[in-house]
């Protein structure tokens, strides 16, 4: 075998050993090859090295290839000597060796990288008061006409409640119920005029009809509400383990059941926010945050860049020095992934960056890989980090 063509046949068997998918006879040739010289054992053993591998392929990136080939040829320009022949053929192989080797993991890897994973989209299943049960999509467009007079319109991703006559004489409220799954999204127009953004994995529970003195819905997950207006009517998010009391303003809830901790943020307007644990009604100003710790009961009240915790509901992701768990906690309710940890360390590294929401999971986390934090593998369906 030629001594260039040697240097590719081991660098591509190299590459297989470090991936682990080596065969038997693949592993005698290197085992022989390793055999022949303490040089070529050394240079194994630093090869295996993948930072090594990187650093000098940025090393020869910098090379001016052409000035250091007329060199080359300046010195072994002799056609009529077979030792320089050989020597040549000898100096190729060992430059192309780490090239190929590096080349061959670095696009072999590229290859095994995460598989198509597109974004969430716009789906949600309606609960009517009647226990019928209907599959909401974007690109589906009806009229129902509920039992009890109330009207809905579904179009473009948007649920929208119209007050009828009937409704409005309805002597109690009927509630709907809307779930968005992991890898969804959907949006509300309450009978108020109340706007809300569903996040993944949020159930929320609401009246068709606002017929009694407050206006109070029920949620579990993550929305944002641009809530109408009413003096006479205070609008009431109910959680699992606060309440929020608002008369007209824009802000976001995270109260997800598996959270630590649950969230509210003011955009604008003002919030009244209590908790079962005996805090008081509390008063939020826009930029401001609330953090409820579900364990201790304790409510931290802090001033926040509010764009980061509602970015998602106007298509981006965006993080600020944020835990890892936390990030990828967000990331699989919208990409519907399953994510494991190499180790509890990993959970707790930091990264900042805003990322488009609807790009496919495999660019997100190309963006996020950048930054040789963390690496990723993608195996049986889930996605590893190290």
């Amino acid at each position: 075998m030629k001594p260039l063509e040697s240097a590719f046949e081991i660098a591509k068997i190299i590459a297989r050993y470090q991936q682990g998918i080596i065969t038997p006879p693949e592993k005698t040739i290197l085992e022989e090859w390793l055999n022949e010289s303490a040089e070529n054992r050394e240079f194994f053993e630093r090869i295996c090295n993948k930072g090594r591998i990187e650093n000098g392929v940025a090393r020869y990136s910098r090379i001016d290839t052409e000035k250091e080939y007329q060199q080359f040829i300046r010195k072994y320009r002799s056609r009529n000597s077979l030792s320089n022949y050989r020597r040549l053929l000898k100096y190729a192989a060992l430059l192309i060796l780490p090239l190929a080797i590096a080349a061959t993991l670095l696009f072999t890897n590229f290859k095994r990288e995460i598989p198509l994973i597109p974004p969430g989209f716009s789906r949600a299943t309606l609960i009517l008061a009647d226990g019928r049960s209907i599959e909401l999509k974007q690109d589906s467009a009806y009229v129902i006409n509920e039992s009890e007079g109330s009207l809905l319109t579904n179009a473009n991703g948007l649920i929208t409640y119209s007050k009828t006559e009937e409704s409005a004489r309805a002597k109690k409220n009927l509630y709907n119920r809307i779930f968005v799954p992991r890898n969804g999204e959907y949006q509300l127009l309450l009978e108020d005029g109340t706007k809300v953004w569903i996040n993944s994995e949020t159930e929320i529970e609401y009246p068709v009809s606002f017929n009694e003195k407050v206006r109070s819905v029920r949620l579990r997950g993550e929305a944002y509400f641009e809530v109408a207006r009413n003096p006479d009517k205070p609008f009431i998010v109910e959680l699992d383990d606060a309440k929020i009391e608002v008369l007209g303003t824009s802000f976001n809830v995270r109260a997800y059941k598996d959270d630590i901790s649950l969230t509210t943020t003011l955009v604008e307007g003002e919030v009244s926010f209590s908790s079962g644990t005996g805090n008081g009604n509390l008063l939020l100003a826009p930029g401001e945050q609330f953090e409820l710790d579900k364990a201790t009961g304790t409510v931290t009240k802090r001033s926040v860049d509010v764009s980061l915790y509602t970015a998602w509901k106007d298509g981006r992701f965006a993080f600020r020095n944020q835990r890892l768990e936390d990030i990828f906690n967000t990331l699989s309710r919208w990409y519907n992934v399953q994510v494991v940890y190499q180790s509890e360390d990993i959970k707790e590294k930091r990264f900042t960056g805003d990322l488009k929401r609807y790009d496919d999971f495999s660019k997100i986390l190309e963006i996020m890989g950048s930054s040789d934090l963390i690496k990723f593998d993608f195996r049986d369906d889930k996605v590893f980090v190290k």
